[in-house]
């Protein structure tokens, strides 16, 4: 009995193979998918900008502070210095002090236009 029920769970799996059709990967058609990438800067030789200056090229290490923002939706743009906050004033005028970590320190300036730019 056992023998049976073994040799007809082999012969459906082989039945059920023998209908299936192959699904060719896109690159084997020649189409190649477009990847989406994420923004790498290039490593400053050093941090010389100020907040609010762009920091696209590179990154974190061309601002004093250490900090640099996405702040604009496209992956190409929009990458602003930035700072450590914990209140308004210590922000450049147009800017506020968002809580961005869940710590008395996790403050920084957020320029407020460029979600709406």
């Amino acid at each position: 009995m056992r023998r049976t029920v073994w040799m007809l769970v082999l012969a459906a799996g082989v039945w059920a193979g023998c209908g299936a059709t192959r699904v060719e990967p896109e690159a084997a058609k020649g189409v190649v998918p477009e990847l989406l990438t994420e923004h790498r800067a290039l490593r400053a030789e050093k941090a010389m900008k100020q907040v609010g200056e762009d920091c696209t090229e590179n990154g974190a290490s061309a601002c004093l502070s250490g900090v640099c923002l996405h702040v604009k939706p496209g992956r190409e743009e929009g990458y602003v210095c930035s700072r450590a906050c914990r209140g308004e004033q210590e922000c450049p005028p147009d800017w506020r002090c968002a809580q961005v970590y869940p710590t008395p320190e996790g403050g920084l300036c957020v320029p407020l236009l460029s979600f709406h730019e």
